[in-house]
């Protein structure tokens, strides 16, 4: 792709936002550094009152909290949107910091809690606007247009939406960079409306194996977080089961980071109390082996983070805790279990359905894209003639 071409797509992406939307006339901007945090996060709570419900990636609660911990590394800048002179609609701008595209190191901005170095994401997914449906296509419109002037970026992203949601603003994605993800979860809504139990949800392999398993194990006992000191003294197991694991296998695990880790502790002590986070516990004979970590986003159960015993035999800690968990949340009335992205034979054998979580990116035209999009097509060239050279004749 040509420069010229890059430049006629921003700007033909541009275009066909303005014509799909009717509102931006009525819609304007503004853009506040983050020397103004205070005064933005004060509007931010203003601003949540004129909705019904708030998506947890995008809420006050969680935006300040991480704030607080990834602030001083991330630098950032709230968008506000303004009707007649009244804040309507908020988001954060941040710079991406060690962002990379292959080997090449890009400058980024990103929409919402994110950018962070790899080491010390939170790996935002479930990420939203706080804007009124019927102002979104208007505020990226703009937003689009006011970050158009910075020359400093050379990606502009897109972390972890609904791609339902993503694609309902009408941007021209097949003209950017789509990572299209899908996100298996277990429909609880749908077995309790059809009068059912939880088991009854799974494949006949994984129904089988569940009820081995609970044999096998015995005498099983669980917990639920009510109190944020019940939910300190699971965590802990969390993180001690969760690091035991990845550092087995030569990794250095979610919570080797310093800030990752006191930002859930925070996130403990402001979500616990509204019943926002979930820290789940099961033991055997006084012995822990499975603890869940999960987050409450519209009636929808987000399983965030784990910590399991090794393997004994065919047993697996991990599913029966899993298991148990999704059987808690059904009682406690959530619609759905969801594993979030990914892909692998766990989730999909502990989920009854999935949907897809989207990262999207819209590139300027910058010689280092153009030189990498080269490099890969020479790779993939030389891998096909490689394969080609070593089948048998």
């Amino acid at each position: 792709m040509t420069t010229t071409d890059c430049v006629n797509q921003t700007t033909d992406m541009k275009s066909d936002i303005n014509d799909e939307q009717s509102t931006s006339s009525s819609l304007s901007i503004k853009l506040y550094d983050g020397s103004q945090k205070e005064y933005c996060l004060k509007l931010w709570k203003t601003i949540e009152e004129q909705f019904d419900h708030v998506p947890l990636m995008c809420s006050h609660t969680w935006t300040s909290t991480w704030l607080e911990h990834y602030g001083d590394l991330v630098p950032c800048s709230f968008v506000v949107a303004f009707k007649q002179d009244v804040p309507c609609g908020i988001c954060l701008l941040t710079e991406g910091v060690d962002q990379f595209d292959g080997p090449l190191a890009l400058n980024t901005l990103h929409l919402g809690t994110a950018g962070e170095p790899a080491a010390d994401s939170v790996c935002v997914e479930y990420n939203a606007l706080l804007v009124q449906a019927e102002d979104q296509q208007a505020f990226l419109s703009d937003l689009l247009s006011t970050i158009s002037k910075n020359k400093e970026w050379d990606s502009f992203l897109f972390d972890g939406f609904t791609s339902a949601e993503l694609e309902s603003w009408g941007l021209p994605l097949q003209e950017t960079t789509i990572r299209k993800i899908e996100s298996h979860y277990f429909d609880l809504k749908q077995i309790r409306d059809e009068e059912r139990e939880v088991i009854s949800g799974f494949g006949y392999s994984t129904r089988k194996n569940l009820r081995k398993n609970m044999k096998s194990y015995g005498n099983l006992t669980t917990e639920w977080a009510e109190t944020i000191e019940e939910a300190d003294s699971i965590f802990t197991d969390l993180v001690s089961l969760h690091q035991a694991r990845w550092q087995k296998q030569g990794q250095p695990g979610s919570y080797a980071s310093a800030r990752f880790t006191e930002f859930h502790k925070d996130l403990i002590q402001k979500l616990i109390p509204t019943k926002k986070m979930g820290l789940f516990r099961v033991k055997i004979e006084g012995q822990v082996i499975g603890c869940v970590q999960v987050l409450m986003d519209r009636n929808r159960v987000l399983c965030y983070q784990g910590g399991s015993a090794e393997y004994k035999g065919k047993l697996s800690p991990g599913v029966i805790a899993d298991y148990l968990c999704i059987e808690e949340c059904f009682i406690r009335g959530f619609d759905a279990y969801d594993f979030l992205a990914g892909n692998t034979h766990h989730k999909q054998k502990m989920s009854t359905h999935h949907s897809y979580l989207t990262w999207a990116q819209i590139k300027r035209p910058r010689w280092k894209f153009t030189a990498l999009n080269a490099l890969r097509k020479i790779k993939q060239s030389m891998n096909l003639i490689k394969s080609v050279s070593q089948k048998p004749e």
